[in-house]
């Protein structure tokens, strides 16, 4: 009897330490549409967490050029009255984020993506591997008009980063190993 207790407890226990572990992943994407190939260039690379209560995006990166932005949680209340529910054309399941203005190049990504806002917020569709992404970007009004849609932005699904032995890169750090005579 004691035994099946025990193993149910350390059943239970595995399972909440693979819950709570995240593991960290690499897309990056193509631009199809108009807005995506205007505002990415190249393109658009995410670095998220990956858990099995969920996703979680946390950096935002032009695959072109080094210009990366970190995503906080968005709050859709900051969008307005219904946030992206009471939006027009508007994926209203989308995961919502902002741009951390203070940190990298956030406040390049704000004028970039939504010229004369002080607040940027992405909509992501659902990362998946070999599946495409749509990103919606929102930006404030400074003089307290309504949130307003910046630009839709499609991307197909290029590849997932991934080096020996599982480890993952850091795409905005040079990674590769010096081979340079010594």
């Amino acid at each position: 009897m004691w035994g099946r207790a025990v193993l149910i407890g350390l059943a239970a226990t595995a399972m909440a330490a693979t819950a709570a572990h995240a593991e960290r992943r690499i897309y990056s994407y193509d631009p199809i549409s108009p807005d995506a190939k205007r505002l990415t260039g190249a393109g658009l690379t995410v670095v998220f967490d990956k858990k099995l209560t969920g996703t979680r995006v946390l950096k935002v990166l032009a695959t072109g050029v080094p210009v990366q932005g970190r995503l906080v949680d968005g709050r859709e209340k900051d969008l307005g009255p219904g946030g992206l529910k009471a939006m027009n054309g508007v994926d209203a399941d989308a995961a919502l984020y902002e741009i951390d203005p203070k940190f990298e190049q956030g406040k390049i990504y704000i004028r970039a993506f939504c010229p004369g806002a002080t607040r940027l917020w992405l909509s992501f569709s659902r990362l998946a591997l070999q599946r495409d992404l749509r990103v919606q970007a929102f930006g404030d009004d400074p003089k307290g008009g309504a949130t307003r849609v910046c630009g839709t932005l499609d991307f197909s699904f290029r590849g997932e980063w991934k080096l020996p032995n599982g480890r993952r890169p850091d795409p905005m750090e040079d990674w590769a190993p010096d081979n340079t005579p010594g």
